[in-house]
């Protein structure tokens, strides 16, 4: 830690004032947490009551994940004199920590209350079991042969004292059992209960035992009550997810919903309860001044023997072959939310106006914002040389003013029906794009070379050629009209003696699409059971003695 140099010569000083000071333990928790893309700023209080004079306050409840280096200080009734930092020998968590003890209380009376009722379930099946021996009785004692000897009057009374004897007791063992089965069926939101209760002990235990050690010597000029704040950042311990779903409505007028809001995760190591939630786009870890350039001095020397070809993996590569899956924590838990956003100055600050809790390494918090709507023009992209069938894609403006922040997955849903996750990059405020909302299986794309030949040309100078005939087919078998744009290309070149020429019907609307070269684009509408052909021929020459590439 940086922070043991900043601290050196103030501790010298006042080491010895330190030992002397009188002793208080504050109990600090986390109040307010703003969120970056790759840190957050942790805002921790606590609130004591201190005599007047010179005291040192002591604080261990801080993770080991602050960074104490970036530690700011705010007194109220007291005035900060000299700051101790320790790292080691922290005396571990209070086993009698209220939150821990709060929640193995939960814990034990969902389970006494599981007890109860398996023990009056139990009791229900006594009684159904005792009905059942008496039922096993009733008929051993039909079927003593002793009873044969009896006379006929007789034996029409013993006949129907077990017969009447044996529906009792079947009923009352019908009957016992029902109720021991009614009994259970409260077992189930008991059961939901002890899980819960499991959890909530388990997200407090998942808190570092091993926290930091903060002294703080203080002068109190009044006895009375007084406050601390402490400000840190913390990095690497925290997710920062924006979501987002995309909702496409077809019709007379096509409309694209968006529905936004963010994910969080985080692993501080201690749990945030009912924190004052800020989410911020910018990087203040990230670099914050130009780069320096130095001059360049050149030379020349002999030069050096040609080293031995080694086989290079390109780090993209290799990032992703030894990057491994996210794996989502089980605990998800959706809040509605109020919040504003504030986009003066730089990037885009997203406050929420509710407490916010989130457990440490345990859940993910999924917070939802709002729903803007936009008008978008729906066309079917075809592209033959690459896919089977076109997609429906949906052209947007970003009209709501602000910057839509990048998110993936995305759930795409055309009119309520999910049918692809895909990414979004994110967009800008009056910036165009183009959403892709699934495939039209009904529209079928085939490419097909019809002719294609190479050979020498030529008397006198002679020289390479290369022809090819192909036929696009676009086929409709879906029940509506779709408004089709086609997209193909042709070969281009930047060598004069490589000469293309192409030719295409019908025509192409667009050439060099989007700055592209040799991107061509058709746009044509469609009928139900109506087939689109287009014809493209390509040739390209060269100089013989040269190769095509």
């Amino acid at each position: 830690m940086h922070l043991r140099k900043l601290l050196l010569p103030l501790l010298a000083v006042s080491a010895a004032g330190l030992a002397q000071a009188d002793e208080f333990h504050a109990k600090s928790s986390v109040s307010a947490v703003t969120l970056y893309v790759d840190a957050a700023r942790i805002t921790r209080q606590a609130q004591f009551d201190l005599p007047e004079g010179r005291h040192r306050l002591v604080l261990t409840d801080i993770p080991r994940t602050a960074d104490l280096s970036t530690l700011q200080i705010n007194l109220t009734g007291a005035q900060q004199t000299a700051l101790l930092f320790r790292e080691d020998g922290v005396p571990p968590r209070d086993a009698t920590d209220p939150a821990v003890q709060a929640a193995e209380e939960v814990l034990r009376a969902a389970q006494a209350e599981m007890q109860l009722v398996h023990d009056e379930a139990a009791e229900a099946r006594s009684e159904a079991e005792a009905a059942r021996a008496a039922l096993g009785f009733l008929a051993q004692l039909g079927s003593n042969e002793g009873l044969a000897e009896s006379g006929a009057d007789a034996l029409r009374d013993i006949s129907r004292m077990i017969a009447q004897e044996a529906g009792s007791a079947g009923q009352q063992a019908l009957a016992a059992e029902v109720r021991a089965r009614k009994i259970e069926e409260g077992l189930e939101t008991l059961r939901k209960q002890v899980k819960a209760a499991k959890q909530a002990l388990e997200a407090i235990q998942r808190e570092d035992e091993d926290r930091l050690y903060l002294a703080v010597e203080v002068d109190v000029p009044e006895a009375g009550s007084a406050g601390i704040e402490l400000s840190y950042f913390s990095q690497g311990v925290s997710d920062v997810m924006p979501t987002s779903e995309w909702h496409l409505s077809t019709g007379e007028k096509a409309e694209v919903l968006l529905k936004r809001g963010f994910g969080l995760q985080q692993q501080t190591g201690e749990n945030w309860q009912d924190i004052d939630l800020t989410i911020s786009t910018q990087q203040p870890l990230d670099q914050g001044e130009p780069s320096l350039l130095f001059a360049e001095r050149r030379q020349i020397q002999d030069p050096l023997p040609a080293a031995p070809k080694q086989r290079v993996l390109a780090l993209a590569d290799s990032a992703g072959a030894l990057a491994e899956p996210i794996v989502q924590p089980v605990v998800i838990e959706e809040v509605q939310s109020a919040w504003s956003i504030d986009t003066q100055g730089p990037g885009a600050v997203y406050h929420f106006d509710y407490p916010v809790s989130i457990a440490s390494g345990a859940d993910v918090l999924k917070l939802e914002m709002d729903q803007l709507t936009t008008e978008a023009e729906v066309v079917a992209v075809a592209v033959p040389r690459r896919d089977q069938t076109a997609y429906r894609v949906a052209h947007i403006s970003n009209s709501f003013g602000e910057f839509l922040l990048p998110s993936y997955p995305v759930p795409m849903f055309v009119d309520g029906k999910l049918v692809t996750l895909g990414n979004f990059n994110g967009l800008v405020a009056g910036q165009e794009a183009e959403l892709g909302f699934g495939s039209i299986p009904g529209l079928r794309l085939s490419r097909n070379v019809l002719s294609k030949s190479e050979g020498g040309r030529g008397v006198i100078s002679r020289s390479n050629q290369q022809n090819e005939a192909v036929e696009i087919s676009v086929e409709n078998l879906t029940e509506q009209s779709w408004n089709i744009r086609l997209l193909d290309r042709v070969p281009y070149t930047q060598q004069e003696d490589l000469e293309i020429t192409w030719q295409a019907q019908p025509h192409p609307v667009e050439e060099n699409v989007k700055k592209q070269r040799g991107i061509l684009a058709w746009e044509f509408d469609l009928a139900p059971g109506g087939e689109k052909l287009i014809q493209l021929e390509t040739t390209l020459s060269w100089p013989e003695g040269k190769v095509l590439r």
